[in-house]
């Protein structure tokens, strides 16, 4: 099974801060057509389910959203102003290009930045808070500014998907369209394949500011078991201290099972047998409180015992992170695999302490 590249590329590619979804989730509509009927709601999210009716209920949740800006202010002499959406590092933006995607097509501009030269000795090296910071897109004035784009317009790093090597590429967004990417790739294998269980995958919106499409899902869709698929640390580069990001993490080391106080052991250990008798190689990482995916909201919001399953990644939250695609394959199979054993074994109950 191998990576299906020009669907992560475009996947990668889509413009979609949180709040901004829909071009994903357009994606998505033409990849499962044939495949599973698609279903989605005012807030963004998006889902389609293969399987019978009446078995355990599967939900595989991978958030839709990547970090990005949005326009606040065209000032007079027709710079732009932003402010971050989700976790975004100010000390990325200064002399970079962006992209700000205007109701005409994306508009390229750069993010301002004085000349090393005339910046004060102490301040050199830093980056301004972004809501300092502006963006040139080449307009005389305002006027000329706001005939190309407006405010509250989506702004993103302009950066392209790139095959470093064979098998592993770098890219903006990977957090987390390589998760999307192997929630729908495990439907359409469990599709396939068939079983008992009803998988259902879920491309959710807002999580990289409010959660908000997983605290709507979780009360919607009543799952019994939620495999929430993310992007998580490698530890494998330099300055990265493997104590600090709670476990050793490589890139090509296989999906990453999340072992913390919102996990459930007892599936954990399932998914652990699964992917022993798949030949499916895992690692783990222990964290001891919030695991800052939609993992909590979709737990909280019923019953259902929940999995963090992630895709092993390089420079999380930057203009270009970097995956493996043996990872995210591995992850497809994996979700598939353990639905399909769901569907065989599932009692109610049987996740409980």
């Amino acid at each position: 099974m191998s990576l299906d590249l020009e669907f992560l590329r475009e996947l990668c590619l889509c413009p979609a801060p949180s709040g901004f979804e829909g071009t994903v989730q357009a994606v998505l509509r033409r990849r499962l057509e044939g495949v599973a009927e698609t279903h989605a709601d005012p807030l963004g999210n998006l889902w389609a389910s293969a399987g019978p009716e009446g078995g355990p209920n599967v939900l595989a949740v991978a958030h839709a959203d990547q970090i990005g800006m949005i326009v606040t202010h065209v000032d007079e002499a027709g710079y732009l102003r932003v402010d971050a959406i989700g976790w975004l590092d100010q000390q990325l933006l200064p002399g970079h290009t962006v992209l700000v995607h205007g109701a005409s097509g994306p508009v390229r501009g750069v993010v301002g930045r004085l000349p090393t030269h005339i910046v004060p000795e102490a301040e050199r090296g830093k980056a301004a808070p972004i809501r300092e910071q502006f963006v040139d897109i080449g307009a005389h004035d305002r006027a000329e500014a706001l005939a190309r784009v407006a405010v509250g317009d989506a702004v993103t790093f302009d950066q392209g998907f790139h095959e470093l090597t064979p098998g592993r590429f770098a890219s903006l967004a990977v957090d987390n369209r390589a998760g999307v990417y192997a929630v729908v790739r495990s439907l359409e294998l469990y599709a396939e394949a068939g079983g008992k269980a009803r998988l259902t995958a879920v491309s959710s919106a807002h999580e990289e500011t409010t959660y908000m499409g997983a605290k709507a899902l979780g009360h919607r869709l009543r799952p019994d078991c939620v495999i929430v698929v993310d992007g998580t640390f490698t530890s494998d580069y330099p300055g990265v201290d493997a104590v600090r990001i709670s476990g050793e993490v490589t890139l090509g080391g296989g999906p990453v099972l999340g072992l913390g106080s919102i996990t459930n052991r007892k599936l954990t250990s399932l998914a652990r047998e699964v992917a022993a008798e798949e030949g499916i190689a895992v690692q783990t990482s222990a964290i001891a409180g919030s695991l800052l995916t939609d993992a909590e909201e979709l737990a909280a919001a019923g019953e259902a015992a929940s999995l963090a399953l992630s895709i092993p990644m390089r420079y999380v939250h930057s203009a270009a992170e970097v995956a493996d695609a043996s990872d995210i394959e591995a992850t497809a199979k994996l979700i598939a695999a353990l639905t399909h054993r769901l569907g065989e074994v599932f009692e109610p109950g049987m996740f409980v302490p």
